[in-house]
């Protein structure tokens, strides 16, 4: 142990230990990679194996199986040990869209592989620069961006779901109020809406035809409908769900609940419209201030002041 110690204390990182390092890492990476692509592999009978079908659906189905296995058995290894972090991706990745068993799996394979490509990025950028720079602040820096670009693709992948699940609210109220009205159903409603947003809102027509599922399976309305809030993180639609559960509960038209409310969020919509519009002039402080304002004078007085310098230099 000690010797190990002193090895540790004596050791610098020169060109040969870099080239060392990254084949180290390369078998590791071709030893991960072999590992994935053959463990799991399920053990079928013979009988089983000429049942299948050979089409390209199956086949690729097949594969895609083989991986989850893969995945799914090595996902101890990938994920990190804190349940509120794993249960806090988890979610991320549902209002993503991503309501695969094995999605959490792939989104630390992912991270790992990334944090991988980011210290091969350092090594590379160290061993073929001449610059005198610090090795380690330049690895720390690869692998900190390679550790949290995942992590930034999915908020983003989160808030452009979201944004779109939005923009198509209006529309499916309006439409629902219109079925309601005209003797429909709620969940026949439901289903006649998400086909008529499936070609321009597509992310909300897969949501709404999950909760007319949901409710032909024997989920009460209030029940499917907070299922839906928790899988696209949309809140706005939690008054919607109360609305709606108070008038079934008491009996009341839920026609009339879906026409009140649709006024309220189309003018808690023109509300928002509003606020982003106050904030422009504060938001247009800085920019003017900055690249404007000095241009501007110096527009105004440059030639002044050149008078003057020479006026009084003369």
């Amino acid at each position: 142990m000690q010797d190990l110690v002193n090895y540790l204390q004596n050791f610098k990182l020169t060109e040969e230990n870099l080239i060392l390092l990254m084949i180290m890492f390369s078998s590791i990476l071709v030893v991960i990679t072999i590992f994935l692509l053959v463990f799991g592999r399920s053990k079928q009978s013979t009988v089983r194996n000429r049942l299948q079908t050979y089409t390209m659906e199956a086949e690729i189905t097949k594969k895609n199986s083989k991986i989850d296995n893969a995945l799914e058995s090595l996902s101890p290894i990938f994920t990190t040990s804190n349940a509120k972090e794993k249960e806090t991706v988890r979610h991320q990745l549902m209002h993503a869209g991503f309501h695969n068993e094995t999605a959490l799996t792939y989104f630390y394979v992912t991270k790992t592989l990334s944090t991988l490509i980011g210290l091969f990025a350092g090594l590379l950028y160290y061993t073929f620069s001449d610059s005198g720079q610090n090795p380690l602040f330049i690895l720390i820096i690869c692998v900190g961006v390679g550790l949290f670009i995942p992590n930034i693709f999915l908020r983003h992948l989160v808030k452009k779901r979201q944004s779109r699940i939005r923009a198509g609210v209006p529309d499916m109220l309006d439409l629902l109020v219109v079925c309601t009205e005209s003797g429909l159903g709620l969940n026949a409603g439901l289903m006649r809406v998400s086909k008529e947003l499936g070609m321009s809102h597509m992310d909300l027509a897969d949501e709404l035809d999950t909760v007319c599922l949901k409710i032909k399976a024997g989920y009460d309305m209030s029940e499917a409908f907070q299922g839906f809030v928790e899988r696209t993180g949309v809140e706005e639609l939690a008054g919607l769900i109360s609305m709606l559960s108070h008038a079934s509960r008491i009996g009341g038209s839920l026609s009339q609940t879906l026409r009140d409310y649709t006024e309220d969020y189309r003018d808690k919509r023109n509300q928002e419209v509003e606020e982003i519009a106050a904030k422009i002039p504060t938001k247009m402080i800085f920019p003017l201030l900055v690249c404007i304002w000095p241009g501007f004078f110096i527009v105004v007085l440059g030639p002044a002041i050149i008078k003057l310098m020479e006026a009084f230099g003369q």
